[in-house]
């Protein structure tokens, strides 16, 4: 059993305090003119009257306490229900400098960029009745596709993807302040941009994170993605530190991908992080037990009432 206002029951020490200050209480016997001994014999002799003289406050102080436990609204969890929620809006944001040619050790003639446009075009085809946005950044960034529905024109942006149509570089902040303002007068429950980049930033006016202080501040969260695939060892580039800072920021996670395998996984985590997060919404049934306390304590004082009215009549 839970309660629903557990604060409550802090009510409880209270209360029963004050039944014990009333029972310490003590009250000034009354005066009686007392005409034979056999009349103080009565009067000492006890009675169950006498005994349970007690009884109807009792009652009383047990009513306060169920209508406390009432208050607090105990209940027990039945069933979790499951309904789908609304789709995500997510932007992708890719690095596209010279340094994304780099050839791999995959397929003969793929490239950084290559894997990448792979990996990116099968994971939008996941995102079923979400919105997708295209950024890519160089020197500069540059919104290839607004938030869309239509994943196939997602996909033939990225597979026209090329270095060259912006000046040479790599912009990481310019590229993640692109993404966020593409999502930033989103109404969807979970906006998230997902930044894949082999270099660090070395152009733009803007740091990233700057960049990735506003989007905390729109609660964007911002998947980072740290792509070294054909790198050997002494040739990595990329400022973990700075990517993992970003994502952390933003509630999000860094990925360090090798591979098109690593990366393909990376995007994969992604999209189910995301979906666990608000990909359904649950509402938890339950039986309340607190009418049945109100009850208890209602019948407690109607007993009380008809004690003193009747058995257990005082008289002045």
């Amino acid at each position: 059993m839970t309660f629903a206002s557990p604060l409550l029951l802090w009510l409880l020490p209270v209360v029963a305090l004050l039944a014990l200050l009333q029972i310490a209480r003590r009250r000034r016997p009354a005066d009686l003119a007392i005409g034979s001994l056999e009349a103080i014999r009565e009067v000492n002799r006890p009675t169950w009257r006498l005994r349970l003289r007690w009884l109807p406050a009792a009652l009383r102080w047990a009513a306060v306490a169920l209508a406390v436990v009432a208050l607090a609204r105990p209940r027990e969890g039945l069933a979790v229900t499951q309904v789908p929620s609304e789709g995500i809006d997510i932007v992708i944001a890719l690095d596209v400098s010279s340094s994304m040619t780099t050839p791999t050790r995959g397929e003969p003639g793929a490239t950084r960029l290559s894997e990448a446009q792979d990996v990116v075009n099968a994971f939008v085809e996941t995102l079923e009745g979400d919105r997708v946005g295209l950024v890519i950044f160089q020197s500069r960034a540059l919104a290839l596709s607004p938030l869309t529905h239509d994943v196939t024109a997602i996909q033939r942006r990225v597979d026209g993807l090329a270095p060259g149509l912006i000046d040479d570089g790599t912009a990481i902040g310019l590229g993640l302040s692109e993404a966020v303002s593409l999502v930033e007068d989103s109404p969807a429950r979970s906006r998230v941009v997902v930044l894949l980049t082999d270099g660090q930033n070395n152009a733009g006016a803007i740091q990233p994170e700057i960049a990735a202080q506003l989007a905390a501040a729109l609660d964007v969260r911002v998947y980072t993605i740290g792509f070294l695939s054909g790198a050997f060892q002494g040739q990595i580039q990329v400022n973990e530190v700075s990517l993992r800072a970003i994502a952390q920021s933003t509630d999000a996670e860094y990925y360090n991908a090798r591979s098109r395998e690593e990366l393909a996984e990376a995007y994969a985590d992604i999209g189910e992080l995301e979906r666990s997060r608000v990909g359904e919404r649950r509402f938890i049934a339950f039986r309340e037990y607190a009418p049945w306390f109100l009850l208890g304590a209602l019948g407690l004082l109607l007993g009380e009432s008809a004690l003193r009215a009747t058995w257990l009549r005082r008289y002045p």
